[in-house]
């Protein structure tokens, strides 16, 4: 075979490899996955027919009642579910933080372990807005698990693909905190909140409790960590960010009619109440950028079916109103072990008897 011949048949088959790999890559990966490595045009919003669905996972006694079970792309019809979407597991038929620690699993150190709590079904988290209960055989896995090399064998750290893309978008990490492969990660790096540390520490196992999570090859006591739930989040007052900016009014539009926010309680975010519930995937990143300052969140935006409202509407969850400002507004206070925001396990009395901040105020849109 002359040679210009033959290294055309070597390019025409490298080229038919290359396309095999390319839609081996959209099926196994998603567009979503895909759309980190090439450039890909928006997919285009079909609309459907508005349906009925059950209850977005709500728990007994919450105050939700049955209502519009809306996914992203259309309506999620009850004819699409199976019986094991409506069976609420046991973990969500109460808010009790203790009676919730009771029921789920430890890591060898004794942190709460949320992957085996997903892989026993323990939690079966939807994975939308009146989703699905995806059972851990049909979920999404992105099988590229991989170890960062470190000093020695006992320091190389074990990074599982598959487990983080059972809950997580791929856009959560890629670009936005790893924008290529090969990035030098550090422990310091990491104690301070970058890279794997922007979720480790604060919604994920602290890496400081939980060595061998990573570094496989060590051997650690076991039983040595405190179980908490954590992942709580104290939200700050959008007047106090805009008066660093300059704005000292105390005013925000869309979020008090006439009145100082000032001595309102802070709202408070309880991550591990939502992730028992739905994948993260849910709310980041259409929702919410999972970083501290970068969403700003106004009553007009909850009651007019934005951020917290596509949920918190009194169908999927509680609806947010005058006479419920308790139920995210919290007063600081240090709480024992294991309790709620606010001192006590009940969420229903997680104010003080006497305690009515809204009394007297009248916040935009609700008369």
């Amino acid at each position: 075979m002359q040679p210009g011949v033959q290294a055309r048949d070597h390019a025409r088959t490298a080229g038919l490899i290359g396309l095999a790999l390319l839609a081996l890559a959209v099926q196994a990966c998603s567009r979503r996955a895909l759309g980190v490595l090439i450039d890909l045009p928006p997919p285009r919003e079909e609309s459907e027919p508005a349906a009925t669905g059950p209850q977005g996972g709500a728990p007994q006694g919450d105050g939700a009642g049955a209502g519009v079970a809306v996914i992203p792309g259309g309506m999620l019809a009850e004819s699409m579910l199976t019986v094991e979407d409506t069976v609420v597991p046991e973990i969500e038929k109460t808010l009790r933080p203790d009676s919730v620690l009771k029921l789920l699993p430890r890591d060898r150190a004794g942190n709460v372990d949320w992957v085996a709590a997903l892989r026993d079904e323990v939690i079966r988290p939807r994975d939308g807005i009146g989703g699905r209960r995806s059972r851990r055989a049909a979920a999404f896995e992105f099988k590229f698990d991989f170890y960062f090399a470190g000093a020695n064998e006992m320091f190389d750290a074990y990074f599982p693909h598959s487990t983080h893309t059972e809950m997580m978008d791929c856009a959560q990490c890629h670009p936005r905190i790893f924008r290529t492969r090969g990035a030098e990660i550090t422990m310091a790096d990491v104690l301070q909140g970058r890279y794997c540390g922007e979720c480790h520490g604060k919604v994920a196992f602290n890496p400081t409790t939980a060595c061998e999570r990573c570094h496989t090859g060590m051997a650690m006591p076991p039983d040595r960590a405190q179980a908490e739930l954590t992942g709580t989040v104290e939200m700050r007052r959008a007047s106090e960010i805009r008066a660093e900016r300059g704005d000292t009014t105390g005013v925000v539009e869309g979020n008090a009619t006439g009145v100082l926010t000032a001595s309102f309680p802070r709202a408070r975010f309880p991550h591990w109440v939502h992730r028992i519930r739905y994948r993260c995937t849910t709310c980041h990143m259409k929702l919410f950028e999972p970083r501290a300052g970068t969403n700003e969140i106004t009553m007009v935006d909850i009651e007019e079916g934005r951020s917290c409202g596509e949920c918190h509407n009194g169908r999927t969850a509680f609806q947010v109103s005058i006479t419920n400002c308790g139920r995210c507004h919290i007063p600081s206070a240090e709480p024992r072990a294991g309790a709620a925001p606010g001192g006590t396990d009940d969420p229903e009395r997680a104010l003080p008897a006497k305690h009515e901040p809204w009394g007297g105020w009248v916040l935009s849109g609700l008369r």
